[in-house]
């Protein structure tokens, strides 16, 4: 009996230590020409726990710049219920020399599994009173909405990318703000990222 109850309690603690999470949150990247810059990034330990990132501004003349910029990223493993939820918010939002606008910018990514099964979504994410083209969106903006911006490439709002197998991984990236950078042949140059959430559970 006692050597069945080791046994038992070994198989569990394993099942607990072969689950794991992952999470990053952060408010502004650019890379242009290879020179890259962040803004400071959340990464959460794959045990769980919780991990910050803060900035009072952030920019990179004439392609993006932000205020308040905070990141968190929080994840629990547990044989009840796994979860990973990351969020980003961004305030006072630039992007493209002014292009795209937005007072504050918020990212939102959540994957979890139960008992039950499992699942991911960006829950909570949007924008306050964005402009692009100097046109304000004053709608949702629907998942992975493209946005041509002349004479500077391109944009995803509210991009959602979703990932694992939905088996025994669940994940989702979420960036609020994709602008691909262009010239005028259209090759890539560069790209801009504000407002970016990423988590992701296993089993």
């Amino acid at each position: 009996m006692i050597l069945r109850t080791f046994l038992a309690l070994t198989l569990l603690t394993g099942a607990v230590q072969a689950q794991s999470v992952t999470g990053k949150a952060f408010g502004t990247y650019a890379n242009v020409a290879g020179v890259v810059s962040q803004s400071p990034v959340a990464t959460l330990p794959t045990t769980g726990g919780m991990a910050t990132g803060q900035a009072d501004a952030f920019s990179v003349a004439g392609l993006a710049g932000g205020q308040q910029l905070n990141a968190v990223t929080t994840g629990a493993v547990d044989n009840k219920k796994t979860g990973s939820q990351s969020t980003s918010e961004v305030e006072n939002v630039s992007a493209a020399g002014g292009v795209i606008t937005a007072d504050i910018v918020t990212a939102v990514a959540t994957a979890y599994f139960d008992q039950v099964g499992g699942g991911r979504d960006a829950s909570g994410a949007g924008f306050t009173n964005l402009v692009v083209n100097g046109v304000p969106v004053t709608t949702d903006v629907a998942p992975n909405t493209r946005v041509n911006l002349p004479g500077v490439g391109y944009a995803v709002l509210n991009e959602q990318i979703p990932s694992g197998n939905g088996v025994t991984t669940w994940g989702m990236t979420v960036n609020m703000i994709h602008v691909v950078l262009q010239n005028l042949f259209g090759v890539q140059t560069g790209e801009i990222i504000i407002g970016s959430a990423s988590s992701s559970v296993s089993r």
